[in-house]
């Protein structure tokens, strides 16, 4: 819907994970409402009288450039969306693609990645979803975000945006959506064939952290992160040479059945006394003798002798103690003495933040 109002033309309101955002028009120029409102049909709200929750104005002097201008109102919506849902969800940086149930693969990847390429293909199998962003709740319920497609044209100094239905993309089911699996793509030109393998839960999370937008405002930013994988049960890697692999493995992830969630546990509280001191975390989760921790920004994973020294440190326990129990553990090491063993991997935590000598 396009409206004018003195100098402004107001193109409509497109929904962008859920979140509502009107788009105007200061000036006419080069970027024409049509041109906008052709790029972004396909995520236009179709209730015209919704409120919108942010407003983002298309300025004279921006659209001088419209390819340039379409590109950067991508941008803008997207951090607009990301903005008005920090601390609620959990946001991936992520293309997503839906099953005819309504079960959501979330494809995640740093820009370059190849996420536009897997979802544009990817999207002509399955409902398209999004090709940059997917935002889940606690719930693991999806919002969509069908916005324009950026792609390199050449000869061209920007990409350009286009609509998923212009490039053959297949609309949303005709139900909710649920998270039902995330994939980190691996694009490995020297692998012989392509596959998929299931991921521990703190190698997943360390590998999701740095692509999840706004996650130190989650209440609990990496209890929200297990929650999540534990409920939809998995975060598979897929290995793949050509984008023409990943049909395949997508059908094998949806049709597989959902391996059974690694069990975890919440940190304990660090004893009021003993001969360690600890800083403040913003979160730290346990998982099958490994811990994962989220400090000032920064998530460290522990592997079982660092999460039994760290973990023991924290119950007040003295080096003595904390060797013994390292060796009942893991046995004498091979080539060097116990205690001193334990003694770098104290120097090591104490390196790392994660605790100081009393």
């Amino acid at each position: 819907m396009v409206t004018s109002i003195a100098e402004q033309v107001v193109l409509g309101t497109v929904e962008a994970l859920g979140v509502p955002i009107r788009l105007v028009i200061e000036r006419s120029g080069i970027l024409t409402p049509s041109r906008v409102s052709a790029a972004w049909r396909d995520c236009l709200s179709v209730d015209p009288a919704q409120p919108a929750v942010r407003t983002i104005p298309i300025s004279g002097e921006a659209i001088e450039d419209g390819a340039r201008a379409l590109s950067d109102l991508s941008t803008r919506v997207t951090l607009a969306a990301l903005d008005a849902l920090r601390g609620t969800h959990l946001l991936l940086h992520a293309g997503g693609v839906a099953a005819p149930d309504g079960r959501v693969l979330a494809l995640v990847g740093p820009s370059g990645r190849g996420k536009t390429t897997a979802v544009r293909l990817l999207g002509r199998r399955f409902g398209y979803v999004s090709d940059e962003s997917v935002a889940v709740d606690d719930h693991l319920a999806v919002q969509p975000y069908r916005k324009p497609l950026s792609l390199i044209v050449e000869g061209r100094p920007h990409k350009e945006q286009i609509a998923p239905s212009d490039l053959g993309l297949l609309p949303l089911p005709p139900c909710s959506l649920r998270l039902a699996a995330i994939a980190l793509l691996d694009r490995d030109t020297s692998t012989v064939e392509a596959h998929a393998f299931p991921l521990d839960l703190v190698d997943a999370i360390c590998e999701l952290t740095p692509q999840i937008s706004y996650l130190t405002e989650l209440r609990t930013p990496l209890q929200y992160v297990a929650r999540v994988v534990s409920r939809s049960a998995r975060v598979t890697r897929l290995v793949y040479r050509d984008a023409t692999d990943l049909p395949r493995l997508v059908d094998d992830v949806f049709a597989g059945p959902a391996p059974e969630p690694q069990p975890w546990s919440v940190l304990p509280s660090a004893a009021p006394a003993g001969p360690w001191r600890f800083p403040d975390l913003t979160d730290a989760i346990l998982v099958e003798g490994r811990a994962c921790i989220l400090r000032d920004g920064v998530v460290t994973a522990l592997d079982r002798r660092g999460c039994l020294v760290w973990t023991m440190c924290r119950t007040g326990a003295g080096e003595t103690e904390i060797t013994a129990a390292a060796v009942a553990a893991f046995g004498e090491p091979a080539a060097a003495d116990a205690r001193a063993v334990i003694e770098e991997t104290l120097d090591e935590l104490i390196a790392h933040g994660l605790l100081a000598r009393a």
